[in-house]
C-alpha cells in the first residue's frame, strides 16, 4: 500500500510546489484509505513527511508520528495530533510545521509511542558534553524500532542540485510487444482512445490499460490525470501509477471488471431498454461527471468508447478528455466528436450546463440508437426531433424533458444535472399514476358486476327456496 504512495509522488504536475505536492499526494492515499476503511485487512497507517528547502525544513504530520529536534542542549519536540488519522474521513487536514535548520541540528522522526519511552535527557547531556558514544548508544536503542528515522542535517552548500525538469514526449507508432518504462505492450483494446489504448504488462506481472497520450505531456497533460485520481467514485475507472517514473507521455488505468463492454455493444445485447435500466445508467454516469466537475474538470468528451457497462448494468467511465482543466486555458473541442454542446462547437462561455446537454445526448442515443440531431456537428439549427411518436417505450413527458436539456443555448436548460434527473423521474411516476387512474374505473365496472352477479344469484335461490 506504501508503494502506492510512493509511486503517486512523481505524477503530480510540474507546476505544484513541493509542499503542494506532499499535501495532496498525503490527501489522494487518505481517500483510499477511506475507501477501504471496510476491508478486514485495513491496518493503522501513520506518516511523518520531512522537506528540506534549503535550511528550512517541513515536517508533515498526519497520525501518531512525532519530532524530536536536539540544538545544543535544548530539546524541541512535535507530538502527534490526535485529531489528525489517516481514513477517518475522505477529507485529511494535515498538519505542518516549519523550521530553520542549523548545521548542529540534529532530528529524529519517530512513532509517537516510541518518543514517549524515550529519554530526552540522556540525548540532552550527551549533546552538551559532545559524548559521540553516548549518542550512539541512545540513538541506537530508538532506531531498532520499526518507523523511526534520524536525519543529521548538514551546510545548506552541501545540497544536492536542482534537476531540469523532464519531458515526456508522445509515443508514436506504438504496437504489441513494444517496452514502456517496463511496461510491456500485450494488444489494442476495442474500446476507449481509438488505436491508443493497449493492454499492458508490467515486469511484475501486473496488468493494467495504458492509453498514450496525443500530445507531448505537459502541464495540462499532468492536471487532468490529477483531477481523475482525486475523483474516486465507482463509476470512474481509477488511475494507477507505475513503479518507474514515467519517461513517456501515457497513463495507466486499472482493468475494467469482468463481463465490461462498450455502450454500444450492451444495448445489442439488451434489444431493449427499459425506463428504469436508464435511469440507473445515467445515475452513474451523473456521479462521474460530479465528481470530476469539483476537481474542476468540465466540457468533457465522452462517447459510447468509453462507457463500460457489465450485465448487471454497472458503469465505469473512461475520462480522458475536456475543454477546461484546473488551471489551464481553455483546450479546443475535437472537431466531430460526437456528443459535444454546442456552445463547446462554437468556443464560447462554457459552465457546468455543458455535462447536461452530453448526458442528455446519450440518453437519447441509448433510447433512439442514434445522436439527436442538435447533437450533431452542423445540427445546431435542428429542432429536437420526439422520440413518443416512434417508440412506445418512452415515457410520456421525457421528450419535453430530453428537449429541455438538449437546448442549444446552455440558458434554456436545466439549472443542474440533479434537476435533469428529477425531471425525469417525475415525469415517469406521472406517467405510472395515470395509468394507474386508467385503470380503476375498469376493476370498479368488474367489481360491480361480480356484486349483481351475487345479488341476482341471491335473490333467485331465495324465490326458489
Amino acid at each position: 500500500m506504501l508503494d502506492e504512495l510512493f509511486a503517486d509522488y512523481p505524477c503530480t504536475p510540474p507546476s505544484w510546489s513541493e509542499a503542494q505536492a506532499v499535501r495532496q499526494v498525503l490527501a489522494l492515499f487518505n481517500q483510499r484509505l477511506f475507501h477501504r476503511r471496510d476491508s478486514a485487512a485495513a491496518a493503522t497507517i501513520d506518516i511523518g513527511v520531512l522537506l528540506l528547502q534549503g535550511d528550512d525544513l517541513l515536517f508533515f504530520q498526519v497520525g501518531a508520528v512525532g519530532l524530536l529536534r536536539c540544538r545544543g542542549g535544548e530539546l524541541q519536540v512535535f507530538p502527534a495530533a490526535s485529531e489528525s488519522e489517516l481514513g477517518r474521513s475522505p477529507e485529511l487536514a494535515v498538519i505542518q510545521h516549519s523550521l530553520h535548520l542549523e548545521n548542529s541540528d540534529a532530528l529524529l522522526l519517530a512513532p509517537q509511542p516510541l518518543l514517549a519511552l524515550s529519554d530526552p535527557a540522556n540525548l540532552r547531556l550527551a549533546r552538551l558534553n559532545a559524548d559521540e558514544l553516548a549518542l550512539q548508544r541512545w540513538f541506537r536503542g530508538l532506531l531498532a524500532a520499526p518507523g523511526a528515522a534520524l536525519l543529521l542535517c548538514g551546510a545548506s552548500e552541501r545540497q544536492p542540485p536542482l534537476l531540469a525538469a523532464p519531458s515526456w514526449p508522445k509515443v508514436c507508432g506504438a504496437h504489441p510487444g513494444q517496452r514502456l518504462d517496463g511496461w510491456t505492450l500485450l494488444g489494442r483494446c476495442d474500446y476507449g482512445p481509438a488505436q491508443r489504448l493497449f493492454l499492458a504488462e508490467d515486469e511484475e506481472g501486473r496488468k493494467a490499460l495504458l492509453c498514450l497520450a496525443e500530445e507531448d505531456g505537459d502541464e495540462a497533460f499532468w492536471q487532468r490525470e490529477w483531477a481523475i485520481r482525486r475523483s474516486p467514485v465507482p463509476s470512474l475507472l481509477p488511475l494507477l501509477s507505475s513503479r518507474r517514473p514515467r519517461t513517456r507521455a501515457y497513463w495507466l488505468w486499472a482493468l475494467p471488471g469482468p463481463g465490461m463492454r462498450t455502450l454500444d455493444e450492451w444495448l445489442a445485447q439488451r434489444q431493449k431498454l427499459s425506463a428504469g435500466e436508464l435511469l440507473v445508467v445515467l445515475d452513474q454516469l451523473i456521479e462521474a461527471l460530479r465528481a470530476l466537475q469539483r476537481r474542476g474538470m468540465q466540457g468533457l468528451w465522452l462517447g459510447p468508447r468509453q462507457i463500460l457497462l457489465d450485465a448487471a448494468g454497472n458503469l465505469c467511465v473512461l475520462a480522458e478528455g475536456a475543454v477546461q482543466l484546473p488551471g489551464e486555458r481553455r483546450a479546443a473541442a475535437p472537431h466531430g466528436w460526437l456528443p459535444l454542446a454546442p456552445e463547446l462547437r462554437r468556443g464560447e462561455v462554457m459552465e457546468s450546463r455543458a455535462e447536461q446537454f452530453l448526458l442528455a445526448a446519450c440518453a437519447y442515443w441509448l433510447l433512439a440508437g442514434r445522436w439527436p440531431g442538435c447533437a450533431m456537428p452542423d445540427g445546431e439549427a435542428q429542432h429536437y426531433q420526439p422520440l413518443g411518436g416512434r417508440l412506445t417505450s418512452v415515457p410520456a413527458g421525457w421528450d419535453g424533458v430530453l428537449a429541455k436539456a438538449l437546448a442549444p443555448r446552455p440558458e434554456a436548460r436545466f439549472a443542474a444535472l440533479s434537476e435533469l434527473r428529477r425531471a425525469l423521474e417525475d415525469a415517469l411516476e406521472r406517467g405510472e399514476q395515470a395509468r394507474r387512474e386508467e385503470a380503476l374505473p375498469l376493476w370498479r365496472g368488474l367489481a360491480l358486476v361480480v356484486i349483481g352477479l351475487q345479488l341476482c344469484l341471491g335473490l333467485w335461490l331465495g324465490f326458489g327456496g
